[in-house]
């Protein structure tokens, strides 16, 4: 009786040790899908916060380009309230139209764009003509309309002013 107790303790320490020295190979699979699992997720995470990042340097470069495009489109030439002289770049038959270009201008950096009414509405032959500046000499003029052919590509010519 005695053995037989021994021998169910032996077996007993047998069977508890079989079960308690390791997982399964189930258990061992499912712990290494579960790692593989966290590691796919670790990696989708870097890869979306790297196309995010890539996307905001993307903008970045792009708005700073821009800026600098912007920064040398614009022409460095001193207005004159007071001057004679004036480039006219565009004619249009719409008032609308004409002062949505004279935006257009303004955004370029032309702050002294303007619109000038001409004709006679009683024929309905009326212009609306978008002109940039007022400057003091038509030597002035002809750089500013030289800069705006090579800047613009924008066809133009000299007008005088009534103002001066």
């Amino acid at each position: 009786m005695k053995q037989w107790i021994i021998f169910l303790i032996i077996t007993a320490i047998s069977i508890g040790m079989l079960y308690g020295c390791g997982p399964s190979e189930e258990e061992q699979r499912r712990a290494e899908q579960a790692r593989q699992d966290s590691l796919e997720q670790v990696r989708q995470q870097q890869l979306e916060q790297q196309r995010r990042d890539s996307i905001a340097k993307a903008r970045a470069d792009s708005l700073a380009a821009q800026k600098e495009e912007e920064s040398e489109d614009q022409i460095d030439v001193t207005f004159d309230p007071d001057g004679a002289y004036a480039v006219q770049v565009e004619a249009w038959r719409s008032e609308r139209k004409a002062e949505s270009q004279v935006d257009k201008w303004v955004n370029r950096g032309f702050e002294n764009a303007f619109v000038v009414k001409h004709g006679r509405e009683e024929t309905g032959d009326v212009w609306f003509r978008v002109r940039l500046g007022r400057l003091s000499s038509r030597q002035a003029a002809q750089e500013l309309r030289q800069q705006l052919r090579e800047q613009y590509d924008a066809p133009s010519w000299i007008s005088t002013t009534s103002g001066g």
